[in-house]
């Protein structure tokens, strides 16, 4: 029989580790489904889409507020985009930009969400409070992909049309440099600590790595058929980008800039975003209407997830 110490020892162990498992519940995926007007939760413990959210407007970009309560969907079709309550799963705001709002992300202290217009050749920084637009920054032609800096100060853009990327200083809204990248660049991933940017050029077949500290490319990596967007997985050590047309995922060895897998998923993979696992990562297959998981250490795909009509997720799609 257990004595009255030990068993309010034993009581205490037993909740913490209740808590400790409530806490750790497996985070969602949030896809747009572009031809579907909607969105896709799905369960990553489960596997399995657990609620889907009408989103008129084509939806097409995704950022998950950095608390997981947001989730804001670029709707290009309705010139804005859309703002999830991720505990309510509902739309809750829609908001208006410009014509062109594609690429969209939302910055590490989550206080600005900046959204790309495809057609004006601008970005908007859009305060997450308000809803109100903060500024604008004209940027070159066709801007998609977008990342945020680590330390939230600088902004950087895929101009698609321009074959480059821009660095944005996030406090003046105004650009510090641009450099010249491979044909058609469009999906963007910044490592951890923010020196590296990798850009995945659709027209060229290959991924620009850029020097963030001096915005230079010091390396051009070929890839298959029109890479779209790109992900790192493994503690940044591995590079995975989405080849559209070969309907595959090219894998890169980040420290020697070769590849080191090509991993077949679904037809015309587009949005790909890494697990906070670190290790598993989600693509979104177009004509498919899938998304596949990828086992980044194996190098195979573990599962495939059936969702919405015309799977887009492009952005970074992972919440609480």
């Amino acid at each position: 029989m257990l004595k009255p110490k030990a068993t309010a020892r034993t009581f205490v162990l037993i909740l913490i580790v209740l808590f400790a498992s409530l806490a750790s519940g497996a985070p969602f995926a949030y896809i747009s489904n572009q031809l579907a007007d909607t969105v896709s939760i799905i369960d990553t413990q489960s596997g399995t889409v657990v609620d889907t959210i009408a989103v008129s407007g084509k939806p097409a970009g995704v950022a998950v507020s950095p608390d997981g309560n947001k989730v804001y969907i670029s709707t290009p079709e309705a010139k804005g985009f859309a703002v999830i309550d991720t505990k309510q799963r509902k739309v809750t705001a829609t908001v208006k930009v410009s014509e062109g709002s594609l690429g969209i992300t939302v910055s590490p202290d989550g206080n600005q969400i900046y959204v790309a217009d495809w057609f004006n050749n601008t970005v908007s920084a859009i305060d997450s409070d308000s809803l109100r637009k903060a500024g604008t920054i004209n940027v070159g032609q066709s801007p998609s992909g977008m990342m945020v800096s680590p330390n939230n100060r600088w902004l950087y853009v895929a101009n698609r049309l321009d074959n480059s990327v821009s660095k944005i200083d996030t406090q003046k809204l105004a650009i510090v440099k641009t450099v010249r990248v491979g044909e058609h660049p469009f999906g963007l991933i910044l490592d951890t600590r923010g020196d590296r940017l990798y850009v995945a050029n659709v027209k060229s077949d290959d991924v620009t790595v850029i020097a963030t500290a001096t915005m230079t490319a010091v390396a051009t990596v070929k890839v298959n058929m029109l890479p779209y967007a790109a992900a790192l997985a493994m503690n940044d050590s591995r590079l995975l980008v989405t080849n559209q047309d070969d309907s595959s995922v090219s894998v890169i060895d980040t420290e020697t800039l070769k590849e080191i897998g090509l991993i077949p998923v679904g037809d015309k993979p587009e949005g790909i975003s890494t697990h906070p696992d670190d290790r598993h990562v989600y693509v979104a297959n177009w004509f498919d209407s899938t998304v596949s998981v990828i086992d980044a250490r194996n190098l195979r795909v573990i599962n495939t997830i059936k969702i919405g009509e015309g799977s887009r997720g492009f952005g970074q799609f992972f919440g609480k």
